[in-house]
């Protein structure tokens, strides 16, 4: 078993507003070694999460598992605290004061744990990016990719799809256009790692996101 499990940023995705007002995150990655039987030993379930598993889409039902018990590995507590789906499919803890997001790429996933809505992402670096990236780039992004060579552009195509997916699991309410209704402002790209701000804006609704950008795996 490999278990990376750790406070990445004090911020990751935070209303804009409130970035420095106390928030608390923590993010790990579980890369899954395991099969179902491993989690299954110390993870029983309700009735919500047993029918949530029957629905799951996902590569394996380990890769289920292995996201709720990192996020109650986040938590530090000795019993797990519970997680349910809104009827929006946001998954959520039974801790009112608790905000998760999962994501999952190629045998890892990742956890995010705050005291405020959170959104967080994973994406392997795949070669299809390019052509996927005229459905998630509004024109002034993809002429703000320009200005790197091919391979940063290749790189920040990948940051764009994680930051505007972190931002659509933040809002939770689904139907967002990523191309006009997900904006990233401007950033400098150095080290593989920037902060900008990310908008989400649909109909009568505006509200800014604090992101923190990074390429795990420069190479």
């Amino acid at each position: 078993m490999r278990l990376a499990c750790r406070t990445l940023f004090t911020r990751h995705i935070a209303f804009n507003g409130d970035a420095d007002s106390g928030q608390a995150l923590r993010f790990g990655t579980w890369q899954i070694t395991e099969d179902e039987t491993y989690f299954r030993r110390d993870l029983p379930l309700t009735p919500d999460e047993a029918a949530d598993l029957d629905r799951y889409k996902g590569d394996s039902p380990a890769e289920w598992f292995a996201g709720r018990w990192l996020l109650h590995l986040l938590t530090g507590d000795n019993v797990r605290c519970r997680s349910a789906k809104r009827v929006c499919q946001t998954l959520f803890l039974h801790r009112p004061e608790l905000h998760c997001s999962l994501s999952h790429s190629h045998g890892t996933v990742g956890a995010m744990l705050a005291n405020q809505i959170c959104g967080c992402d994973l994406q392997v670096l795949v070669h299809k990016m390019p052509r996927l990236a005229g459905k998630f780039l509004h024109q002034e992004e993809a002429a703000f990719l320009q200005q790197f060579n091919p391979h940063q552009q290749f790189d920040l195509m990948h940051v764009f799809w994680t930051a505007k997916e972190s931002l659509y699991k933040a809002y939770g309410l689904k139907e967002l256009d990523f191309r006009g209704h997900l904006r990233l402002d401007p950033f400098e790209w150095k080290s593989y790692y920037a902060e900008t701000t990310g908008w989400i804006s649909k109909d009568d609704f505006r509200q800014a996101f604090h992101l923190y950008l990074k390429n795990g795996s420069p190479g």
